[in-house]
């Protein structure tokens, strides 16, 4: 294996912490790897960040300390997680350098208007979501796309040990959509997240309106059964997000909105349950009360997928075959 020198750019702290898991993934295959988060990497640019605002990106400071982790790091690969909110100076300096790196560009939002400056410094797109391939034809992109959908690191996210709540979980923030489809449900079921004040008042589900810690995030699908997800209709047209492939990991049965994508990586009623609208839902989570065993099926056969092919070392991996460094 040829021993690479990868930086990955983007940003801390996430809502998928892209940067931090892409990073150990790299280094768990045997590569050198560094980041450089746009919103601060050390205690001191944290601070400035904070002080300056969004406007710290894009500031002469955090330019320069971009031009020095270049000379101290030169890369064979730039993976930049999230490409489209990135400045295009750091694009431009990328392509100053006297050896030329590889830039591979994760996308997993819908893009904003300016994007196909951007895009076509990248080497290679690689897109959670398949409907953004006609998009990306659409706004004029001159680079190739891959469906790189998101993953998981299964030495965070493991089955943990002890019984299952039967109750139904659900960790998200709140959106007009996500509520009709969580007031819809027949049996009550623990909601977690920002603004679900008002569906706290009905009683019917036990509701905790606010943000919590990822170590408690883990902690929650080890301990429930059957984890609902349901997309951000802002943000999501085919593809999947991260509670596609957390729970699962967990060892809990998850429960997905009829997506296109979702075939591409599981096999539904086999690895991942699928509903299509909410009176299958209904359904989905009846059969699983009345069967545990079933559900305890169901999640093994999903885990089992998510190291066979969905780990944030097999998205790195793809990457470096694919762009012919291996």
């Amino acid at each position: 294996m040829t021993k690479l020198r990868i930086l990955l750019l983007g940003k801390r702290g996430s809502l998928v912490l892209w940067l931090e898991n892409l990073h150990r993934a790299c280094v768990r295959i045997g590569h050198v790897a560094q980041t450089f988060a746009i919103n601060g990497d050390t205690l001191a640019s944290r601070f400035r960040v904070k002080w300056q605002g969004h406007v710290s990106a894009n500031s002469n400071w955090m330019l320069l300390r971009f031009e020095r982790a270049l000379r101290d790091f030169p890369p064979d690969l730039v993976i930049v997680a999230g490409a489209f909110g990135i400045p295009l100076d750091y694009y431009q300096l990328l392509r100053g350098l006297p050896r030329r790196s590889l830039i591979a560009g994760l996308i997993g939002d819908r893009f904003p208007p300016d994007s196909q400056e951007r895009a076509n410094h990248c080497d290679r797109l690689y897109f959670t979501d398949t409907y953004f391939f006609n998009a990306a034809q659409a706004a004029g992109f001159n680079v190739a796309g891959r469906y790189l959908p998101l993953a998981v690191d299964p030495e965070l996210f493991t089955p943990g040990h002890g019984p299952r709540h039967s109750e139904l979980l659900f960790v998200a923030s709140r959106t007009e959509f996500r509520e009709s489809v969580v007031r819809s449900l027949e049996r009550s079921a623990l909601v977690i997240g920002t603004d679900w004040s008002a569906l706290a008042r009905n009683r019917f589900h036990q509701v905790k309106n606010a943000k919590i810690s990822r170590a408690a995030l883990i902690q929650l699908y080890q301990r429930h059964r059957a984890v609902l997800n349901i997309r951000n209709e802002a943000n999501v047209e085919d593809g999947l997000n991260q509670r596609s492939f957390e729970p699962l990991a967990c060892g809990a049965v998850v429960l997905n909105d009829d997506l296109a994508d979702v075939s591409r990586c599981f096999e539904p009623g086999r690895e991942i349950l699928v509903y299509r609208n909410n009176d299958e839902l209904n359904e989905l989570i009846n059969q699983l009360q009345r069967s545990p065993v079933l559900a305890a099926k169901i999640a093994e056969a999903g885990r089992r997928r998510i190291l066979a092919e969905h780990t944030y070392q097999h998205r790195v991996q793809f990457i470096i075959n694919d762009l012919g460094l291996h």
